[in-house]
């Protein structure tokens, strides 16, 4: 006859069993929230609805212009010249059909210097004029790990003295395949506070291209 003792100790020997089975058992990892980014209160949208369609969300402070079928650029508003505009916002988009390249159609785009970005590994510094000493320092991009755009990997690069801008001009790149297009999604940022008109700081660059999404 068992007794109620007896069965209080067989209970607390199967508690313990079980709780060190499960214990055991792997345990699922939940999901990372990916956030979706908050537009700020005053911005407009632009939708591309060209082969590779895509959308970008801006202040309204700011000016989009389309350059040619395959390129927008953004800058700040200006109703005063005063020269060329420092800083800016790009878009390039190349169709995986797309013929060609070397004439300048598509900015910043160039197939053999793009493979060569594309090819590098993350922390790897090359020039694109490395056949000329005078320019390799101005051409020169340095593979930085990837950023998510729209929840997608986009190769990220990072040029610190580009060619023909003011000093204190950094160049970030992203490269983002989808649609059958590559995208090519940069900027030219002030990395100092020049307080010079047309300027776009690195946070704002940041704001702005998180917003970049291709169309579904």
């Amino acid at each position: 006859m068992i007794t109620r003792t007896q069965m209080s100790t067989s209970l607390m020997i199967l508690s313990m069993l079980f709780v060190g089975l499960v214990g055991c058992l792997p345990q699922s990892t939940p999901p990372v929230a990916v956030p979706t980014p908050t537009v700020p209160a005053g911005w407009e949208r632009y939708v591309n609805q060209g082969q590779c369609s895509y959308a970008i969300d801006h202040p309204s402070t700011m000016d989009g212009a389309s350059q040619g079928t395959y390129n927008w650029i953004l800058s700040v508003s200006s109703t005063e010249p005063s020269g060329p505009v420092p800083n800016f916002v790009y878009i390039s988009v190349i169709p995986d059909d797309f013929q060609g390249g070397e004439d300048g159609s598509i900015y910043n785009y160039n197939p053999t210097e793009t493979q060569t970005l594309l090819s590098m590994q993350v922390g790897e510094s090359r020039s694109l004029r490395d056949f000329d000493p005078n320019l390799a320092p101005w051409f020169t991009y340095t593979r930085l790990p990837d950023r998510t755009l729209n929840n997608q990997p986009a190769q990220t690069y990072e040029n610190t003295q580009p060619w023909e801008f003011p000093l204190g001009t950094k160049e970030i790149r992203y490269y983002l395949k989808a649609n059958g297009c590559t995208y090519l999604v940069g900027g030219y940022m002030a990395t100092v506070g020049s307080g010079q008109p047309g300027g776009i700081d690195e946070a704002l660059f940041d704001e702005i291209i998180a917003t970049f999404r291709p169309a579904p």
